[in-house]
């Protein structure tokens, strides 16, 4: 450990951090050094690299280079596709996306045997609203019609789908009946669940 000073801004620092010794007191500092001849000479051989790309055969010439173009490019069977909601992703191709990203190793038998997050995005995609009043305007949540302090399971049975003020007025006794999950969608939801056909 030692004190030395910043070559751009001559200020006093200390040196050592936990990937080992600095040269700058700060990333500004780093960032806004003099590159040498031969640093950009490097860098712009590694961004200039051109060819014919092995999947589509056209000539490329990008400041990307080949390499990420190869990455990319449409006729690559293993290209990163982005978005996974992308519009031009049919239904089948998203359940082998799924499939391939070890979605499906445990198939689940209601809305609660996923994570909350996947839920969502399942009701999200079958576009319901609230079963009591049809409520869409925000998300809504699952409501257990039997509480699992009283015996309730996470069966699609016990399940409803609820917006928040009708969520509230069921807490409080002031609705008394449910529509449930299984009479209302029944097993449709398992095809937003791009892990299983």
């Amino acid at each position: 450990m030692s004190i030395i000073s910043c070559p751009k801004c001559n200020k006093e620092f200390d040196n050592f951090s936990k990937w080992g010794l600095k040269k700058f007191c700060s990333r500004k500092c780093a960032n806004s050094r003099e590159q040498t001849s031969e640093i950009k000479e490097r860098k712009s051989k590694k961004l200039s690299i051109t060819g014919n790309c092995c999947y589509c055969g056209n000539e490329h010439n990008s400041k990307g280079g080949l390499k990420i173009h190869e990455r990319y490019c449409l006729e690559n069977p293993n290209r990163i596709t982005g978005a996974f909601l992308n519009k031009q992703h049919s239904l089948k191709t998203k359940i082998l996306q799924g499939k391939k990203n070890a979605m499906g190793l445990k198939v689940p038998n209601s809305l609660l045997d996923m994570s909350k997050r996947t839920t969502s995005k399942i009701i999200k995609r079958l576009g319901i609203g609230c079963f009591n009043c049809g409520w869409n305007l925000g998300s809504c949540d699952i409501h257990h019609i039997i509480p699992v302090s009283k015996g309730g399971t996470n069966d699609n049975k016990n399940l409803t789908h609820i917006c928040p003020n009708c969520h509230r007025l069921a807490h409080e006794g002031k609705i008394t009946t449910f529509v449930s999950v299984e009479e209302k969608i029944g097993n449709e939801w398992r095809q937003f669940y791009f892990a299983h056909e």
